[in-house]
């Protein structure tokens, strides 16, 4: 009797101790499921290191920890551009993961979109092609971008605005049969890309592995504190904020305001942002942030201005610590900040970002009840997206 065809789960991104980074985690977590129902073929990353797991995982080639030294090495010297350097990775992950394509498979679950040859090959052999986006659609992004590029006279290219990279990722959904969403807001975007047919909505997020903590208490109350971090490229929308932090200084009676940019700028705008927005008062610039918790303690208000991101951890680590979040619609996490507790409002919109400061400010009771009331649904929220996608998975390959 021939064997039991089995499902392959793969992952760009590599395996670390705790499961995985970025979206490998989703992997992680469907590959143990998966492993559970004796479903699962193995787990397939970019690099795994000395990690282990207790069910079949795998580098995408015993080579790649080489191939990714050399590539690295080779960066320091010719200084590739960023989106450059992360295609050449991608499509190393796709040539070496299509050579791991046979018969015994029956089934791909990727969280990688960018798989032209290994989902050409599979569907060559019957084999049903998933894929787990990890933000919303990409031709979706690239007019968002180039839309924002030309209100704000920038011009450049990054991941999102690279045709080859965007070519490769419209030529490798054309092989896709399913694509599950497990954001809101990754749902309304590929429902509106013309893949309806394909979409599947299972909605869930993994909770974060934050240490117990009770809502932090303020002990300084002379000044208010607002904060924003993040590794901040255009699609971060920290220009918006800015903008609004620019018309509530103007408005006076606002002196004890203080807001404090965490994490990097990318260079694409950071001329940008500290060009036109180079006399503002009260703007703290604090760079990397290595210690979120110590970063946030003395903050009032969290703001993540966001035109795009999947699923900020960032947003969820204030409302761990019960810290109110204004946030945006396109935002992945925006449900927890849903029916009063916190603020989810429209993207590219200063004004929204300028009156909801300001109500908190002039509310802070109020707010701090938001801010309490979302850890309340991140403390008590259970996902069980995991296990609805594999029961899916089990069903269709039944």
């Amino acid at each position: 009797m021939p064997d039991k065809k089995k499902i392959l789960v793969a992952s760009l991104q590599s395996l670390n101790a705790h499961s995985g980074a970025g979206m490998a985690r989703i992997g992680y977590h469907l590959s143990l499921e998966l492993h559970k129902r004796d479903l699962l073929k193995y787990f397939i990353v970019s690099s795994k290191g000395k990690f282990t797991t207790t069910f079949p995982s795998h580098p995408v080639s015993f080579f790649s920890r080489y191939y990714l030294f050399v590539l690295n090495k080779l960066n320091k010297l010719i200084h590739f551009k960023n989106y450059k350097f992360r295609f050449i990775q991608e499509l190393l992950f796709d040539w070496f993961l299509s050579l791991r394509i046979d018969n015994s498979i029956s089934t791909i679950v990727s969280t990688n979109a960018y798989l032209y040859r290994t989902n050409k090959k599979a569907k060559k052999k019957g084999i049903q092609v998933y894929f787990i986006p990890a933000n919303p659609e990409d031709n979706f992004i690239y007019n968002l971008v180039k839309e924002e590029q030309k209100k704000l006279n920038l011009s450049f290219t990054d991941a999102y605005t690279y045709k080859k990279r965007l070519e490769y990722y419209n030529k490798s959904l054309k092989y896709v049969d399913k694509i599950i969403a497990t954001f809101p807001s990754t749902y309304e975007q590929y429902s509106k890309s013309g893949t309806q047919d394909k979409l599947i909505n299972i909605p869930g997020h993994l909770k974060s592995d934050f240490k117990p903590a009770k809502p932090l208490v303020k002990l300084n109350t002379d000044t208010y504190n607002v904060a924003y971090l993040a590794y901040s490229v255009l699609l971060k929308g920290l220009q918006y904020l800015m903008e609004a932090w620019k018309e509530i200084i103007q408005k006076g009676g606002t002196e004890n305001m203080h807001l404090y940019i965490g994490g990097d700028i990318d260079s694409s705008i950071d001329e940008y942002i500290k060009t036109t927005f180079s006399n503002l008062k009260n703007v703290h610039y604090s760079g990397h942030i290595s210690n979120v918790p110590e970063f946030l303690k003395d903050k009032d208000l969290f703001v993540v201005p966001s035109l795009i991101d999947g699923g900020p951890v960032t947003a969820l680590e204030a409302a761990h610590y019960g810290i109110p979040v204004i946030i945006t619609r396109n935002c992945g996490a925006r449900e927890f900040f849903e029916n009063g507790s916190g603020w989810v409002i429209p993207i590219q919109d200063a004004e929204s970002i300028k009156g909801n400061i300001l109500w908190a400010y002039r509310h802070r009771e109020e707010a701090r009840q938001m801010g309490i009331d979302a850890k309340q649904k991140l403390d008590n929220y259970k996902a069980t997206f995991i296990t609805d996608i594999a029961d899916m998975l089990q069903n269709a390959t039944a």
